[in-house]
């Protein structure tokens, strides 16, 4: 956009702004005309606005278009649901209005963040959550949100998306609705990740048609083996991905500037990390002291094999204590019983520590 152009937006919008800051009530017909203007420039120049002239723009919309009619704001929001970047306060204006208006938003708009979606889901209604889980991708933060709070038509809609990530606890609530809905059993069963527990469920508790269609799934052409493990191995990175999703590892690295006085201390430092639940901290100080990349200290404490977080605690010198806090914060909460708990900290009192050192060692090496 000219300079000259871009000058006389930027001056428009200042006057358009301060003529209904002032008004104490803004006629219909006005507040149609207006926004149809408004979205009309948006559609031209939204890619060269400037910053200021967006909030300008921003402002004036959540203040006029609740007055428009529904196929104003339909238009408006057909606008503004593609953009990268829309006008933030009128696209959530838009994203909790009627579902009509809503609708394009929530299943299209990149700018729609997963506390924007989880709080939609929660304030609005059943076909809100069906818009959402049609987006083409769904974190499991999102999903179950829509599976444990949606209804019936909610849930299959995100079933039968494969972009969806579904949790442990989505897949069973899944799984029980299949005793009554022989539908979404056959599409649950589609799936790719779905977990071995859901198929002996679906096993016992199908209808004989899902357990017909159980069996033409076990019978389709395996893989050869290297690439059948390989695939496995994928498939347990990708559900132990969806326990770490919630966590800001990014965040927690301000913890880091109180290491360097902890280091002669590290097992105090963790300890009182464990007791307070700050798991991502202490996968973000575990990759510090050891050196081990933190996409590779991330998996090994949310995986169900504690082999190799057994050889980095006692590589460290972590206490009994230390060691049962830790395994009972974070994802191994859920994941782990007893008896796995019981398993990890014998493993613990009898590993060698010269051994788990060289361990971490070469893990931490092979990584450069």
């Amino acid at each position: 956009m000219p300079f000259e152009a871009s000058t006389s937006i930027s001056r428009d919008l200042a006057n358009v702004a301060e003529r209904i800051s002032g008004a104490d009530e803004l006629t219909p017909s006005f507040c149609e005309r207006l926004t149809h203007a408004l979205s009309q420039l948006w559609g031209a120049g939204a890619e060269t606005m400037h910053d200021d002239d967006r909030a300008r723009f921003d402002a004036i919309l959540v203040r006029i278009v609740p007055t428009t009619s529904v196929g104003t704001r339909i238009e408006l929001s057909d606008k503004i649901a593609r953009s990268s970047e829309p006008p933030r306060g009128i696209l959530l204006v838009l994203a909790h209005d009627e579902i009509e208006i809503a609708g394009p938003i929530l299943r299209l708009s990149p700018a729609l963040g997963d506390d924007d979606l989880v709080d939609v889901a929660r304030r609005c209604g059943a076909r809100h959550m069906c818009a959402i889980a049609e987006r083409p991708l769904l974190s499991i933060r999102v999903t179950d949100v829509l599976v444990l709070r949606g209804d019936d038509d909610v849930r299959r809609v995100v079933v039968a998306n494969p972009g969806a990530r579904l949790s442990d606890k989505s897949f069973a609530r899944l799984s029980l609705q299949t005793r009554e809905d022989s539908a979404i059993g056959l599409v649950l069963i589609a799936r790719e990740d779905l977990p071995d527990l859901v198929v002996r469920f679906l096993q016992n508790n199908g209808s004989p048609e899902i357990r017909r269609a159980l069996d033409a799934r076990d019978d389709r052409p395996r893989p050869a083996a290297a690439a059948a493990a390989a695939q496995v191995a994928k498939s347990i990175r990708r559900a132990e991905d969806g326990w770490l999703e919630p966590y800001d590892f990014e965040a927690a690295r301000s913890v880091l500037p109180h290491l360097a006085e902890q280091r002669h201390q590290i097992d105090a430092f963790v300890r009182r990390l464990a007791q307070t639940d700050r798991f991502p901290e202490i996968v973000v100080v575990i990759g510090e002291v050891t050196g081990i990349p933190l996409d590779l200290v991330k998996h090994m404490l949310v995986a169900l094999d504690t082999d190799p977080f057994v050889k980095v605690a006692r590589s460290l010198g972590l206490r009994n204590d230390t060691v049962q806090e830790i395994l009972m914060i974070g994802p191994w909460l859920h994941r782990l019983d007893a008896r796995a708990r019981e398993s990890t900290i014998l493993a613990f009192q009898t590993t060698d520590v010269d051994d788990a050192r060289a361990r971490v060692r070469r893990w931490a090496g092979e990584a450069r």
